[in-house]
């Protein structure tokens, strides 16, 4: 992924109150519509989304997911489905992780992410991973 593309945008407000790492900014704040694995588990709705230019991370208020880009992220994409029978188009963007996340007191495990955005937040989000 290209990180650097993330150095170019504009330092948003830490509006969530993520701690950040030296020379780490947000670039990206949303709440979440839906929060899942990627194998659409909920792991919340409102979540709160940050992404920085080094990191992205979910807070759904039982925990912090925090993910390194250059270092645990494999992919993320855009994925369009049908929703009510066929006749609304839905969209939620897939990170796809280079290990296995283990959660719930070693319960249950994870390789990925679904986030799901409202509309204005999904243009936004996808304008910035296009160019990762």
């Amino acid at each position: 992924m290209n990180t650097a593309y993330l150095n170019l945008l504009s330092e948003l407000d830490n509006k969530y109150g993520v701690d950040l790492q030296d020379d780490e900014k947000v670039v990206f704040t949303a709440e979440l519509d839906i929060f899942g694995t990627e194998k659409d588990r909920n792991l919340g709705m409102g979540a709160k989304f940050t992404l920085t230019n080094q990191r992205i991370i979910a807070d759904n208020g039982l925990g912090v997911w925090t993910n390194d880009i250059l270092e645990d992220v494999v992919s993320c994409n855009k994925v369009e489905y049908k929703k009510l029978f066929g006749l609304l188009k839905g969209v939620y963007f897939s990170v796809d992780l280079n290990k296995e996340v283990v959660f719930d007191n070693g319960k249950q495990k994870l390789t990925g992410f679904h986030f799901y955005f409202n509309a204005e937040d999904t243009a936004k989000f996808e304008k910035i991973i296009n160019h990762l």
